[in-house]
C-alpha cells in the first residue's frame, strides 16, 4: 500500500505542470490535501478489502465443515449398508444349508416308513400290497380340501408327499408354500419360516418365490427376529424389484429399522 501511495503522489506532482522541487507554498498545501484525500480513499479500500477477505475466509471454513460432516455421514451409511449385506448373505446361506438338510432327511424318513410298512405286513402274514400311488393333482386337491377344513396336519402331510414324490410337478411349489401357510395359521412361526424358505431354495423361478420370502419375513417378524425379517425384506427387493410385494417390503423394513431398539417389537 505504501508503494501505491508513493506512486499516486508522484503522479499528482507530474500532472501539476510545475517542477516538483520548486513547488510553492500554496501548491504544497494543495498537494498535501490531495495526498490526504488519497490516503483516506486508500484506507477505505483497505478496510473494504479486509472485510471481503474475512467474509471469504468464513465462507470457506463453513463450506469445509459442511463437506466434512457430509463425508462422515456418507461413510457411516456405507458401513451400515455393508454390514446389512453381510448379515443378509450369512442368513441366506445358513437357511439354504438347513433347507437342504431337511429335504434330505425327509426323503430318508419317507423311505424308512415304506420299509417299516412292508415289514409289518410280512409279520402279520399278509401279502404286502404297495400303497395306491396317487397323482400329484390328487394329492394337491386332497391337501387343499383338508386345508379348507382346518385339518392342517393332514394337509401338510399330503403336501409333503407331493413335494417328495413329484418335485418337478407344477403344483410342487404350491404344495411347499401351503405347508408354510398351514404352520403360519397355527402360529408355529418358526416352522412356517422354514417352509417358506424352502420355496425360495427349491423353486427360485416359481411365481410364489417372492410371496414366500415376504411370508418368511412376516414369520420372523412374529417371532420378533427383526434382523432376520429385515434381511428377508431386503432380499425380496433385491431379487424381485418388480414384485407387487417390493413396496410393502420397503415399508415394513423401514418400520423395523426405526423400532429396532423397542423390545416389544424386536428381540433380535
Amino acid at each position: 500500500m505504501k508503494n501505491l501511495r508513493t506512486l499516486l503522489v508522484v503522479a499528482i506532482a507530474l500532472q501539476s505542470g510545475a517542477c516538483f522541487w520548486v513547488t510553492t507554498k500554496h501548491e504544497g498545501e494543495t498537494l498535501r490535501r490531495d495526498v490526504n484525500r488519497i490516503d483516506e480513499v486508500v484506507s477505505k479500500q483497505e478496510d473494504s478489502l479486509g472485510s471481503s477477505v474475512k467474509k471469504l475466509k468464513s465462507t470457506l471454513e463453513e463450506a469445509s465443515t459442511l463437506l466434512a460432516r457430509n463425508s462422515a455421514d456418507l461413510g457411516a451409511q456405507f458401513d451400515e449398508l455393508e454390514n446389512e449385506n453381510a448379515r443378509l448373505t450369512g442368513l441366506v446361506m445358513e437357511a439354504k444349508r438347513y433347507a437342504n438338510q431337511v429335504y434330505t432327511d425327509m426323503q430318508t424318513f419317507e423311505k424308512r416308513i415304506e420299509t417299516l410298512e412292508a415289514r409289518l405286513a410280512a409279520v402279520e402274514g399278509k401279502a404286502f400290497q404297495p400303497p395306491k400311488v396317487q397323482s400329484a393333482t390328487e394329492l394337491y386337491d386332497l391337501g387343499m380340501t383338508a386345508f379348507r377344513a382346518n385339518d392342517y396336519n393332514k394337509a401338510r402331510e399330503l403336501f409333503r408327499k407331493l413335494v417328495i414324490k413329484y418335485p418337478g410337478h407344477d403344483k410342487a411349489d404350491d404344495a411347499q408354500f401351503n405347508r408354510g401357510q398351514a404352520y403360519f395359521v397355527q402360529k408355529d412361526y418358526k416352522s412356517a419360516l422354514e417352509e417358506f424358505q424352502a420355496v425360495f431354495d427349491k423353486f427360485p423361478q416359481s411365481s410364489l418365490a417372492d410371496d414366500s420370502i415376504f411370508r418368511a419375513a412376516e414369520a420372523a417378524e412374529k417371532l420378533k427376529w427383526c434382523t432376520d425379517a429385515r434381511a428377508y425384506y431386503g432380499l425380496l427387493r433385491q431379487k424381485y424389484p418388480k414384485s407387487d410385494m417390493a413396496g410393502k417390503a420397503k415399508k415394513k423394513g423401514d418400520y423395523l429399522k426405526k423400532n429396532a431398539k423397542k423390545k416389544k417389537i424386536c428381540q433380535s
